[in-house]
């Protein structure tokens, strides 16, 4: 095969989603083998065997409980490795299972497209920071890509809605509520060009928290209609699981639905729930989800007009009704809450790195589209969105912005502080400078200890949880206490982290980017 087209990938926390252009040049989500254009993202991982990734491994689950991995994006860019198996003695990656689940994805583009994937752009969330995207870069890279680019999700979402709007201005806000993650990021899009503002997210927050609250809820009624107490082994929990997660689904088309439990023949039942005591139960998460929301707009200067709800769980009508109820001066806009992702980041990847520059698409002719809707033609490439085809006119322009504050670790009045040079929701690119001073004369070496936080403290407590790596300044040994000591932080428009320390007396230096993998800087 030959390469014939460029990728966006959404590589999701419990589903993964690859677009692309096709035949006819529009942007649409490519199909698994099994079928659905999304993949779960779930491998399992035998001694002896070959990966088994996707929907397969998602099946068997139950039966290889201990070999199953799910939820990897939260450990990539954290954990260099963890350990699983039925004794824990076996040790993989987050990196190389994320590596698993991208070639899943090509594979299955690569038997729908006839097309070698190789050139691939992959979104992350916006919290993510610059560990966790170098991490996924690796992933990538591992996985065989070429990297064009790694975007954030909601810049992602924001240029697949963008590119069907009016080139008035507007400030939008994406609200993106995965199966593990959630982001709110507010963006002014103006035409071909996507600033972000601020934005903030929850970790732990997504749909496998509906998951888990549905499930208790059918075991505590399980119990009540039963009798039965004797607890729940992994089958068991697994089969809840499944029925769950289906059972969530039929919740936001009826008002009912019913889970099947067996534990024995003298312990099974049919539970009905209703989408009310569903939405009961989990109401507290929606209030996370909600108060998050809230924050974001409080710290935006300017006029909110839109919402746009991306990820698969803003399909539970609570979301939507939630959202119409706390702020009902925003536009609700949801329209493939699933596609919308990976389809900004092929359209991303196509504009930047495969559309001619526009210096050759001056000349080319206005048409008009079969609903009258004006477009422009960029040498016959249109772009599918939400009602019309419409074409790329210029190149997309991504402005960025710090997710989180960049401290360096000091003393101040003697006690141990961060002091946050760049701080978090600053414009990319950026680099900051503060003068230091050596705390005791004669040193030979100074430790730049990095850090990173969701805050917005000039300075605050050291948490080394926080660090996420280090430079060394070696010295002559010849300084007195209290020389001076520069320290530059630099953010690039991609997220690296650049850090330099300086001598000044003696004009010595060190320059370093901070690395994912070990957590250290060279």
């Amino acid at each position: 095969m030959s390469e014939k087209y460029v990728f966006g990938i959404d590589l999701g926390t419990t589903y993964s989603c690859i677009s692309y252009f096709d035949e006819n040049k529009q942007c649409i989500p490519c199909p698994s083998m099994e079928g659905p254009t999304t993949t779960p993202s779930v491998v399992r991982l035998e001694p002896g065997a070959e990966p088994v990734v996707g929907q397969a491994a998602k099946n068997t689950a139950v039966i290889y409980p201990d070999y199953t991995i799910q939820f990897v994006k939260s450990r990539i860019g954290k954990d260099a490795s963890f350990s699983y198996g039925p004794d824990f003695d076996l040790t993989t990656t987050p990196v190389a299972v994320s590596a698993e689940i991208l070639k899943k994805l090509a594979k299955d583009a690569e038997n729908h497209t006839n097309s070698d994937v190789k050139r691939v752009v992959i979104t992350v969330p916006a919290y993510f920071g610059d560990p966790e995207r170098k991490a996924t870069e690796q992933a990538g890279i591992d996985a065989g890509f070429d990297v064009l680019g790694i975007i954030e999700e909601p810049t992602a979402a924001a240029i697949y809605y963008g590119m069907n709007k009016a080139e008035t201005a507007e400030t939008v806000l994406v609200f993106d509520l995965g199966g593990g993650t959630f982001d709110i990021t507010a963006m002014r899009i103006n035409g071909n060009n996507f600033e972000t503002i601020t934005t903030e997210g929850d970790h732990d927050l997504g749909g496998k928290n509906w998951d888990n609250a549905l499930i208790d809820l059918v075991k505590q009624k399980f119990e009540d209609q039963t009798g039965y107490s004797d607890g729940y082994d992994s089958d068991i929990e697994q089969d809840l699981l499944i029925n769950c997660e289906q059972a969530k689904i039929v919740l936001s088309q009826a008002q009912k639905a019913s889970v099947g439990v067996t534990i024995s023949r003298e312990y099974r039942a049919a539970i009905d729930v209703t989408r009310e005591e569903f939405d009961e139960v989990t109401s507290t998460l929606l209030d996370r989800a909600v108060s998050l929301t809230r924050t974001v707009i409080e710290r935006v200067n300017e006029p909110v007009t839109k919402i746009l709800m991306v990820g698969g769980s803003t399909y539970m009508p609570q979301v939507r009704e939630a959202i119409e109820r706390e702020f009902p001066q925003l536009e609700i806009y949801s329209n493939e809450p699933n596609h919308s992702v990976s389809k900004g980041a092929a359209i991303f990847a196509f504009n930047k790195y495969v559309n001619p520059d526009p210096e050759e698409r001056e000349d080319k002719e206005k048409r008009t589209t079969s609903d009258g809707e004006k477009a422009l033609d960029c040498e016959g490439v249109t772009i599918e969105t939400y009602s019309n085809i419409v074409t790329l006119e210029d190149e997309i322009n991504i402005v960025t912005v710090a997710n989180k504050s960049l401290g360096v670790r000091i003393l101040f009045n003697g006690q141990p502080k961060i002091n946050n040079l760049i701080l978090k929701d600053t414009q990319l690119p950026v680099s900051v400078t503060a003068t230091y001073a050596t705390n005791t004369a004669n040193s030979v070496r100074i430790p730049i200890r990095i850090f990173q936080a969701n805050n917005f403290e000039e300075y605050y407590e050291v948490d080394d949880d926080l660090e996420i790596g280090t430079a060394v300044l070696e010295l002559d040994g010849t300084l007195p206490q209290g020389a001076p000591i520069e320290v530059t932080l630099s953010i690039s428009t991609d997220g690296l982290i650049h850090v330099k320390g300086l001598d000044v007396t003696n004009n010595i230096a060190v320059e370093a980017n901070i690395e994912n993998d070990a957590y250290s800087a060279r």
